[in-house]
């Protein structure tokens, strides 16, 4: 079984972490992970609570919605340490649960605290025999709906409930001083409202206290993180509650957070809906911000407090550790200030460039070059110094590569060498070279140069004399110098411009370079900041591109026709890309913060940097990031350790989507073993994933979609040298046709490429240009061996859409007829056997016409609402279909072709009680006969088996995941449930009554 789902709930103790994955409970221990014995339940786990050891024994208490189990964890077992022992149910949400401490080895006391402020108190004996008992049912005079809980004390009677309603009051009261006890039940007891403070502008989503610290801390979805001043001297009632400030750093609710001591300080640390955590200090300041979970957003953090390691646990199943150790020890984490050159400060560094690790060399507003060993430098005293016999020129360029540095100016070029253990400059050239100011100077390789000036004119120099190689004609004259450039095998030059655009030149027959293609305007007007290679063969060139936008962009220039091609792009959460380290690594800006992130580990850095955009640099070796930058004319230099050792406990990363998936497709021909699952979601994300041994392993992604994927198709195209092409149709927000061609080997190796992106335009007449409206289904009708393709496309104002797109034209889209239905459809499928398009509605009405959209063949009402989900199969002259709608109810059709008549039309009503996004039809052997099965499942969680013959139904399991979008059945008796999440079953685990 595979399951991502929401983790809800948390509990770190010293020896292991508890997580609640959907409706699993996981022990993370540092030598392996441990499933809990828990029946299927359809409650998701949302929180722990962990009694103190008798002897090797405790008990676990988890809880969530409003279901609970009891287990016995016994530490000397190791391989089945726990054991259940109770589960109950209550008639009300559970939002906090305790386990009071006690001296008895096989009795405890714990409470249940429900969503209305009701309070069950029981009691829980193993010996003799298993008993639970209700010790009481408490309640509050205040009924509002609470969202979160905290409970506070070590007994019954000492227990504090502090609590958040939905319209942003804290309330307090405690078990305590009853006043009102049922007289025939004198178990039920009532208990005042102790305090109502008006707290928030909006539901509060978690309280936390520290007394000891006189700190109280709320948050809310009005963004917003709370302090404040709790004293308590005597019994609750008395207690002191006032406001003290309220911090806003979150830019969506914020869900979680926790007080923490460390040094005698107390801090706060907050996690969000925005995939942000916050550390706080006792005065509100801001100690860091740092995004935590690539997006997702943030339910539960905890901490470890011996090794100062954060847990935080997110939407998409991840649980991700990281050390904040050096938050508490600020010394550690400043930016050092360079001294001045002087102290009159007339003259200052105006660019800068690291040499290594530890030197570095600046350029200085007088045009002398300065330089600084930075092992000796402190906040205290660092000094710069002079290099000798430099040349005075302006100069408008500083560049280094292997301890050689470049200075350029007015058609003049300086090279230096630095010798690291004399800490001597020699200078290896001085002379002129083009003919206005130079703007740009590259390395290329050791001994090949390539610089541009503003007139537009540059050259490819070689050698320590920068003996011209070649000129470079760049066509624009004016600000059209180099951003960027590679050099491939001597004979192909890769270079952008200030103007936007990335070309290609080859060397030719005179050892000139000729230009041989071009795409303009790759990233805008600003050109790429850096090109990379990425892969090299006989037949082409991968290239990769960043720039002052937030995606990457990858390049391939085949070699022998100098083509060059955007094959695909990457979104990345920068506001620009200017470096790339390794395959993992990079960095670049997000406003006024420079950042580190990595795919693996998220943000790795993040640090203001004022106005150090423009003359910044950087070193990063062995984890070691070490940056330098100006800012209000000081040099400023801070150096960081971006691989922490987070934890012991090791968590692999999940990789799905951080937003609702809205459909998978299974791509089965390559393996039928091991199939591609292709998902899709509200994240703009196409996603390619593999299946092994019950582990979704991500293969690659799509980033072509600017906003929400809302349907797909895949179309196997080719199989050629063991590789199987399939081509990707997908459509959704901004009226987006996006074609994408996925290359997967024998051993599922994938390879993507972007083949390119329509605005589909408006039909009408009435109209014109593109239309803005969203794109809800599409469908591929047919394809030829020539290439041609025939797509549906249906769109949110009603209109159904007939396209002929080719594939070796894929920038073309030629439009053939329109329909209009009048209402917005949700599901079409095509029936090749039968040349027949099916379209479904919002009013429940399905439309079935010919294959150019000019005839009709039926239209019929199956449900008071939107279909939101169909599935059909062909027998002979019948067409069996099976749909489900917002009405909540369940159809199934059959219609015979011949005549188009309905033979049989039934319903099933009252399986589920809310709308039903999924169902399967599936012909399965029984008894040695054929027959026909569907599966369904609605938001509500419930899975149903029905026997179409028999008109039989049975409830058998359920699924956790939320907001269910639909389901698929494989050929190897799996079955898919995604939506906020993805759960893959075995359907033979129905049979055997695991789910039921």
């Amino acid at each position: 079984m595979t399951l991502i789902s929401d983790v809800l709930g948390l509990h770190v103790s010293s020896k292991f972490i508890l997580a609640g994955h959907g409706n699993q409970a996981v022990l993370h221990s540092p030598t392996a992970s441990l499933q809990l014995p828990l029946d299927a339940r359809q409650a998701k786990v949302h929180g722990f609570a962990l009694s103190s050891c008798h002897g090797s024994k405790h008990l676990l208490l988890l809880y969530g919605e409003n279901a609970f189990s009891l287990l016995i964890y016994n530490d000397d077992e190791k391989s089945e340490p726990f054991q259940l022992i109770y589960e109950g149910e209550t008639m009300d949400w559970i939002n906090a649960a305790t386990i009071f401490d006690n001296d008895e080895t096989n009795d405890w006391k714990f409470v249940l605290h429900m969503s209305h402020s009701s309070l069950l108190y029981l009691q829980c004996s193993i010996l003799p025999k298993l008993v639970c008992t209700v010790l009481e049912l408490a309640s509050c005079t205040d009924f509002s709906m609470l969202y979160h809980t905290h409970l506070y004390g070590n007994s019954y009677n000492d227990l504090a409930i502090i609590s958040g309603n939905a319209f942003g009051e804290l309330l307090i009261w405690q078990t305590h001083g009853a006043i009102d006890i049922d007289a025939i039940n004198s178990k039920r007891k009532t208990y005042p409202l102790l305090l109502r403070i008006q707290a928030h502008n909006g539901v509060i989503f978690s309280i936390n206290l520290s007394l000891q610290s006189k700190i109280l801390v709320t948050t809310s979805d009005d963004r917003s993180v709370k302090f404040w001043k709790i004293e308590k001297v005597g019994p609750w009632k008395t207690v002191d509650i006032k406001p003290m400030f309220s911090c806003f750093g979150h830019t969506s609710r914020v869900m979680c957070s926790t007080v923490v001591e460390n040094g005698g300080q107390a801090y706060v640390i907050s996690g969000g809906e925005d995939s942000y955590v916050c550390i706080w200090n006792s005065s509100g300041d801001l100690l860091l911000k740092r995004q935590q979970q690539f997006g997702a957003p943030i339910w539960r953090l905890g901490f470890h407090k011996a090794t100062s390691t954060l847990y935080s646990t997110s939407s998409i199943g991840n649980v991700i550790a990281y050390n904040i150790k050096n938050v508490f020890t600020p010394q550690k984490n400043q930016l050092t200030v360079m001294n001045d050159l002087g102290e009159a400060a007339i003259e200052f560094i105006g660019k800068v460039k690291f040499v290594n690790a530890t030197n570095i060399v600046g350029l200085s507003s007088k045009n002398r070059l300065f330089y600084m060993n930075l092992a000796e430098a402190s906040p205290h005293l660092n000094k710069w110094h002079l290099v000798p016999n430099f040349p005075c020129y302006k100069r408008t360029v500083l560049e280094l590569f292997d301890g050689v540095i470049a200075t350029c100016g007015y058609q003049r070029i300086t090279l230096h060498s630095y010798n690291v253990q004399k800490q001597q400059f020699e200078i290896l050239f001085d002379g002129v070279r083009l003919k206005g100011t130079i703007r740009a100077f590259h390395f290329l390789t050791k001994e090949h140069y390539l610089v541009s000036d503003d007139l537009g004119n540059c050259q490819l120099l070689k050698g320590r004399e920068l003996d011209l190689d070649s000129n470079i004609l760049l066509n624009d004259c004016d600000r059209s110098w180099t951003t960027a450039a590679i050099l491939v095998l001597e004979k192909f030059l890769l270079l952008s411009n200030r103007k936007g655009h990335c070309m290609v030149y080859h060397r030719g027959a005179g050892n000139n370079f000729e230009l041989k293609n071009i795409i303009k305007c790759l990233h805008g007007n600003m050109g790429s900041t850096f090109l990379k290679l990425l892969n090299l063969n006989s037949h082409e060139v991968d290239v990769m591109s960043g720039s002052h936008e937030p995606y990457l962009k990858y390049l391939r220039l085949t070699l022998a026709d100098c083509s060059l091609t955007v094959f695909k792009k990457e979104s990345v959460p920068l506001g620009w890309v200017e470096a790339s380290q390794g395959e993992d690594v990079l960095l670049g800006f997000n406003d006024n913060h420079i950042v580190a992130w990595s795919r693996q580990y998220d943000v790795l850095l993040q640090k203001a940097c004022g106005g150090g955009h423009r003359y910044w640099d950087y070193h990063l070796h062995n984890g070691i990031l070490n940056i330098c930058f100006i800012k209000q004319k000081k040099v400023v230099f801070y150096r960081s350790l971006l691989y922490k050792e987070d934890s012991p406990i090791i968590f692999k990363r999940i990789n799905w989507h951080t937003r609702n998936c809205n459909t998978i497709k299974l791509l089965t021909a390559h393996n039928l073993l091991t199939p591609l699952i292709l998902s899709a979601g509200d994240d703009n994300i196409i996603k390619i994933s593999k299946l092994v041994h019950d582990n979704l392993i991500h293969c690659a992604e799509i980033h072509s979609h600017i906003s929400s994927v809302r349907s797909l198709e895949a179309c196997l195209y080719k199989f050629k040298n063991n590789v199987f092409t399939w081509l990707i149709f997908s459509v959704g927000g901004r009226s987006q046709l996006c074609i994408n061609q996925i290359d997967v080997t024998v051993a599922s190796e994938c390879h993507v490429s972007e083949l390119c992106t329509h605005k589909v335009q408006n039909t009408s007449e009435s109209k014109v240009g593109t239309l803005e409206a969203r794109l809800m289904a599409i469908d591929i009708a047919q394809h030829t061996l020539s290439g041609v393709f025939t797509l549906y496309i249906a769109s949110a104002e009603g209109k159904i859409r007939l396209y002929r797109w080719h594939h070796e034209r894929p920038s073309e889209l030629h439009f053939v007829n329109f329909i209009d239905i009048n209402r917005c459809p949700l599901k079409m499928q095509w029936i090749n056997s039968k040349r027949l398009l099916l379209i479904t509605t919002t009013n429940g009405e399905i439309y079935a016409y010919d294959q150019t959209l000019s005839i009709k063949r039926f239209q019929l009402q199956l449900h008071n609402g939107g279909i939101n989900t169909l599935d059909i199969k062909i027998d002979g002259q019948f067409l069996h279909l099976l749909s489900g709608g917002d009405d909540e109810d369940i159809r199934y059709t059959i219609i015979n072709f011949d005549n188009l008549t309905i033979e049989e039309n039934r319903e099933f009503l009252g399986l589920h009680n809310a709308q039903v996004n999924a169902v399967s039809l599936q012909e399965e052997n029984d008894s040695g006969t054929s027959q026909l099965f569907a599966y369904s499942c609605s938001v509500d969680k419930q899975i149903y088996r029905i026997n179409l013959r028999t008109r039989q139904f049975i409830r058998v399991g359920c699924t956790c995941i939320a907001d269910i979008k639909g389901m698929l059945l494989d050929d190897h008796q799996r079955m898919y449930f995604y939506g906020c999440g993805i759960q893959i079953l075995r359907r033979k685990l129905f049979n055997k009554g695991y789910l039921k």
